[in-house]
């Protein structure tokens, strides 16, 4: 677990967590599509840069969760990009990522 020791409750939280944060990726990136949509419908952006965009917004995501990695890495990777916050998080999953995140800010 890359060093981290976290109980097993905090764990499974920060799986979900994990979830839940591709989850609300993948909303962020598909309003962003639409929206790209609607402005070429508009034309207000040529075919080829909507294509473009959507390309872009279709890739890898940056919080890509690995089998065996700490899941503290990913949460508060996930924190530091805005898909998760302070509220999501019990108090002892969030004491138990905090320094990850803030070096996740730096």
């Amino acid at each position: 677990m890359g060093g981290h020791k976290y109980s097993r409750p905090v764990i499974q939280e920060l799986r979900r967590l994990g979830e839940l944060a591709a989850e609300r990726e993948s909303e962020f990136r598909l309003r962003e599509i639409s929206t790209l949509l609607n402005r070429w419908k508009k034309h207000g952006i040529s075919s080829s840069a909507a294509l473009a965009e959507i390309y872009r917004l279709s890739g890898k995501s940056p919080l890509v969760w690995s089998e065996g990695a700490d899941p503290g890495i990913y949460a508060a990777h996930a924190v530091a990009s805005g898909y998760l916050n302070r509220k999501d998080f019990s108090g002892p999953a969030w004491k138990a990522i905090d320094i990850l995140i803030t070096l996740s800010e730096i």
